[in-house]
């Protein structure tokens, strides 16, 4: 544990994990989280301006909400999101599924690529180390 300054209020906390908020912090924004989840669910063509001043959240914490997953956008609500790497409007989340996919195929070809390199490394220390064995001699063999 360490000790941290939440972004919010300012006030210092212990921090466990999670994001840089006090836990007084966090249980307002789960409070703002049902209010919105509420709201949305009863008027799904709201904005996210609407959204904001009926439940008396920030628009920045509802696009979080939406950017975590938490929250999903209906289809044809006037509320948008862009994907972060190609720009296309999304429902929820960061990315569209195609710049996803190409994330995470990224991401799985530097694994292998770092995997092969282990390997390598470990063949080699393999043929170094059976020309550097330490050899003992034999106790008994010695008079």
């Amino acid at each position: 544990m360490e000790v941290r300054v939440c972004r919010r209020c300012k006030k210092m906390y212990q921090h466990i994990s999670g994001p840089s908020v006090c836990p007084q912090c966090k249980k307002k924004e789960e409070e703002m989280f049902q209010k919105v989840k509420e709201y949305l669910r009863e008027n799904p063509g709201a904005s996210m301006q609407e959204v904001s001043i009926e439940t008396d959240t920030p628009v920045g914490l509802i696009e979080s909400f939406l950017r975590q997953g938490r929250l999903q956008i209906a289809p044809g609500s006037p509320i948008t999101l862009s994907c972060e790497s190609c720009g296309i409007k999304i429902l929820s989340g960061r990315y569209c599924d195609r710049c996803s996919s190409a994330v995470n195929e990224s991401i799985n070809d530097m694994a292998k690529e770092l995997n092969a390199t282990k390997q390598l490394i470990l063949e080699k220390d393999r043929e170094k180390g059976e020309k550097d064995k330490m050899r003992f001699l034999q106790s008994d063999k010695i008079k």
